[in-house]
């Protein structure tokens, strides 16, 4: 079983898409039942919020592999703590995290957030995989192109991607790390 996290933004939705296709069985993890209601078909929706731990034990109830993304907010680092934490105590044996390219490399910012949280699944025994985005060109995209944004191959591109890593295609090992720093 994967969880996707995310599952209502724009990488964790076209993550979700690209699941829902391969047939894998899978969950998508929401915070409001409005978002959940748009789940893609065969897609098992679970409502829970990093903030809440007491609803990330049966969000990763029988789960495997976990897809692990968060919105850039100065909590980044505890709720994806949050995340790992309650991952580890459910047994699951993998976790791809969408990291940011640069992360540890600056004092104060967005990409030290990230590198906090990569060092925290550092010192777990559960497999790895660290995606090291530098940048999501469908979030601007429809400014660059208009009527011929490339928006949505983009995201299925790294969509295929990320699906591949959680199936571990050759890409995870047990404690070890993998960053993707090219294009896939």
């Amino acid at each position: 079983m994967i969880l996707i996290t995310g599952a209502s933004g724009t990488v964790g939705r076209a993550l979700l898409t690209e699941v829902a296709r391969s047939g894998e069985k899978h969950r998508a993890m929401y915070r409001s039942k409005e978002d959940a209601a748009k789940a893609p078909a065969g897609t098992e929706a679970v409502i829970a919020d990093f903030k809440d731990r007491t609803s990330l034990a049966p969000a990763l109830r029988g789960v495997e592999s976990v897809y692990l993304v968060c919105s850039p907010i100065p909590d980044l680092v505890q709720l994806e703590e949050n995340v790992i934490a309650a991952a580890e105590a459910a047994g699951v044996r993998r976790i791809v995290l969408n990291s940011t390219l640069g992360a540890g490399d600056y004092g104060k910012s967005f990409p030290s957030w990230h590198r906090k949280v990569e060092d925290k699944l550092k010192t777990t025994k559960m497999a790895r995989c660290v995606l090291q985005p530098n940048s999501f060109m469908g979030e601007c995209a429809h400014l660059l192109y208009a009527k011929h944004s490339r928006a949505g191959r983009i995201f299925r591109r790294d969509g295929r991607r990320a699906n591949e890593l959680l199936g571990c295609a050759g890409h995870c090992r047990g404690g070890s790390e993998s960053s993707s720093r090219r294009r896939p």
